[in-house]
């Protein structure tokens, strides 16, 4: 299937009516020089562009065992998913991968499900990550004070590509919804927060972001120093060209904890010497956190479902050790976090009864991680004349004692139930799938989140918090943790 777009013709592979071009390339490799700047928009080409494979992720460490992806720089690439290459203007779901920001690709997003049962295009993407995507280096070259977000540009880029070339590929480029989980649910989340991105999309959902991001300042040039310095160069003297010079491999290594990083047990709350690859409020790209920059905005808002999963911290235990605490051992933790530690234990009591000490640290690490980053987001919207709608993912997985853990909500979503069957657990929910993707493609489709037979879902506000939950049977719970909230946003409990 060949089609062709302002830049040239793309030849793609229809497979039982769903047509996928793989690999496209939206920028110029970011390399040589190229390597911590902005991304360049890619040139048009003469021949036919064979899109029949993927491209290369960006550069990661793998795992020993299983699948392994072919990794570069080269990575500036985009899928697309279509069942028509027609004037048919269908909706557009632009999707953006989790992965802390050092793994992941577009690659295991098989937009198939969405298409084959609604009807739209799927876009996803690879962006640059680790050290390449999300390390500040302007205290080190001039003009390169956006480099802590160049994910975040590559991002950009991405969706510019996807507005002027969509059309091609059956798509409106007037209805682009965006979407991303974990770290890709942060970068949508900036994206929201992002003045130049606006009119690039017109609705988004918001997955598990981790959006109270800080500004980029002594912390952030410290945690770089300290890479040039595992780099083997000196910051004061030679730092940008270590940088520059630096091979992928030893690159990517900078992923992993150095010798001797502190280790302390910790509740994961943001902070300028905790610093590690992720987006930062650099001013120019991103003027101010997120929730601010949505207030201000108010009703000119595009229309937004957030949401995460229950009980998402159970994957992140590893934040506060492997120890058994005791019940004065997590207060003391809650205290130097600068939180009230018995009130804490207090509040995670009344959410979760008999829970023990450490599960109520995990339980705390969803709110400290995610949960709270998706209601000051909720609340900025709702607040200040937007419209948005609550989820959460309670379905629990009972094979690892990870209840409703981080990312459960993707086996769903992207029907990975059959071929990853640990995620979700013993006997999974047939039918959530479906209903997720019913609400996620309506609601892009239309502005609101709906589907047939399944519970309506009210829009969000600050009174009674409506949330839609996502299990075995969907329901609407108001003011569903509101104990646990009030103690995080220091309201009376």
């Amino acid at each position: 299937m060949i089609t062709e777009t302002k830049l040239g013709k793309i030849a793609g592979i229809d497979r039982d009516g769903v047509i996928a071009f793989r690999g496209i390339r939206y920028a110029q490799a970011p390399v040589g020089e190229q390597r911590f700047k902005p991304p360049v928009p890619v040139e048009p080409w003469p021949d036919v562009y064979d899109a029949t494979r993927f491209g290369d992720a960006a550069p990661q460490l793998q795992a020993d065992e299983g699948p392994q992806e072919t990794i570069s720089e080269d990575c500036l690439v985009l899928n697309v998913y279509t069942r028509g290459l027609d004037d048919a203007r269908r909706p557009v779901l632009f999707w953006i991968h989790g992965g802390g920001y050092i793994g992941g690709s577009g690659r295991y997003y098989n937009g198939r499900y969405f298409i084959e049962e609604h009807d739209v295009v799927v876009v996803t993407i690879n962006y640059r990550m680790g050290a390449l995507g999300f390390m500040h280096v302007g205290h080190l070259e001039a003009g390169l004070d956006e480099s802590v977000n160049n994910g975040i540009l590559d991002q950009l880029c991405a969706l510019e590509w996807t507005r002027d070339n969509i059309r091609a590929f059956g798509g409106d480029p007037d209805n682009v919804t965006i979407f991303g989980e974990s770290a890709g649910g942060t970068t949508t989340a900036m994206l929201l927060g992002c003045p130049r991105a606006e009119g690039l999309f017109h609705k988004a959902v918001v997955q598990s972001p981790n959006a109270d991001v800080i500004p980029v300042g002594d912390g952030h040039e410290a945690f770089t120093n300290r890479c040039i310095e595992r780099l083997g160069g000196d910051p004061n003297h030679n730092g940008m060209q270590t940088l520059w010079d630096a091979s992928i491999e030893d690159i990517v290594k900078l992923n992993m904890p150095s010798a001797g990083e502190n280790t302390t047990a910790s509740l994961a709350i943001r902070r300028p010497d905790r610093v590690k690859f992720s987006p930062a409020i650099d001013g120019s790209l991103i003027p101010r956190p997120i929730a601010d920059t949505l207030r201000q905005r108010g009703a000119a808002n595009v229309p937004l479902l957030a949401g995460g999963c229950c009980h998402e911290g159970t994957m992140f235990t590893y934040l506060i050790g492997d120890k058994d605490y005791t019940e004065s051992e997590a207060i003391e933790l809650f205290n130097q976090e600068g939180f009230d530690g018995e009130q804490a234990m207090s509040v995670y009591e009344a959410f979760a009864p008999g829970s023990t000490p450490r599960e109520k640290l995990a339980y705390a690490l969803t709110d400290t991680m995610f949960r709270n980053s998706t209601v000051r987001i909720l609340d900025a919207v709702a607040d200040s004349g937007g419209t948005c709608w609550s989820w959460m993912c309670t379905w629990e997985n009972d094979q690892m004692n990870l209840r409703a853990t981080h990312a459960i909500e993707l086996s769903f979503l992207w029907n990975w139930i059959a071929s990853v069957p640990l995620i979700a657990g013993n006997n999974p929910p047939r039918d959530l799938g479906p209903a997720m993707r019913a609400y996620w493609a309506n609601f892009a489709r239309t502005g609101k989140p709906f589907a047939d037979d399944e519970p309506y879902w009210p829009t969000y506000n600050t009174k009674d918090r409506p949330v839609l939950l996502l299990d075995a049977k969907r329901r609407v719970e108001n003011n569903l943790d509101d104990g646990v909230r009030k103690f995080w946003f220091q309201e009376a409990i």
